[in-house]
């Protein structure tokens, strides 16, 4: 049976991606956060592990003019969507420069044979991966679950992949769970290079509801944390500093 679509815009409309109506993982303001990490003036090939329906490849594309997107994801229903994403004439500015790829990022030698590129290929790696653990119940629905149950092996597999696919002062650049950044700042030394953490909070006193992470590989510089960005006011509008980066006004100065 066709899935059902809804066509979602991010990015003051500058994007148009069709998602999967009523089940699965939809990607929205985390998807945004995490391709707004990126330098504008970046150039080279980006690469977005667990691409999922497109937007934070598509997002990396349209604020970064002068890079090439590969999206990689297992999901085969969601590689069709982004696929079919990529057609629209609202998408036409940078389609050309945007390929998704139906790839087990679990498996880490499988992205660079699937584009047959050589290890060290990539500028940055952009990644918002699955966020639960085995203690967790998985959801009902499968596209769902398969999108957020990951096993403890996920950090250290993900970053070592990602690791195989940037080259030399290439970035990194994640969005977990609070609960889950020990085990990815640990993969991430190990295997990377430096860590740096910008929390963001819903609102002012409230805790951190999500981690950014970025790396530069072959950087050992200290761990540092970086201001946080508060999303949202009290009355549940966006800050003017949210609302710049969710309509593609700003960046956020992860790698400064």
């Amino acid at each position: 049976m066709t899935a059902s679509l809804t066509t979602d815009h991010f990015l003051d409309h500058a994007i148009a991606v069709q998602q999967v109506k009523g089940r699965g993982h939809r990607s929205g303001m985390d998807a945004i956060m995490l391709a707004a990490t990126l330098p504008s003036d970046l150039t080279g090939q980006v690469a977005d592990l667990g691409g999922g329906a497109g937007v934070v490849g598509m997002a990396a594309a349209y604020r970064c003019a002068k890079c090439h997107v590969d999206l990689f994801e297992i999901d085969a229903q969601l590689v069709d969507v982004s696929r079919q994403s990529l057609l629209l004439a609202h998408n036409q500015q940078f389609a050309g420069r945007v390929s998704s790829h139906c790839v087990d990022i679990n498996q880490s030698a499988e992205p660079l044979a699937c584009v047959k590129r050589k290890p060290g290929s990539y500028s940055a790696i952009l990644c918002n991966p699955p966020f639960n653990d085995a203690s967790h119940q998985a959801s009902p629905d499968n596209n769902r679950a398969l999108a957020h149950m990951a096993s403890a092996a996920v950090p250290e597999v993900w970053v070592k992949t990602a690791a195989q696919m940037a080259g030399h002062r290439a970035l990194l650049a994640l969005i977990v769970r609070p609960a889950n950044l020990m085990d990815y700042v640990s993969a991430i030394q190990n295997s990377f290079g430096n860590v740096l953490l910008k929390p963001l909070h819903a609102r002012v006193g409230d805790p951190a509801t999500r981690l950014l992470i970025g790396s530069r590989k072959g950087s050992r510089a200290t761990l540092t944390l970086l201001p946080p960005l508060i999303l949202h006011q009290r009355d549940g509008t966006f800050t003017a500093e949210a609302e710049d980066i969710l309509r593609g006004r700003d960046t956020i100065d992860l790698f400064a």
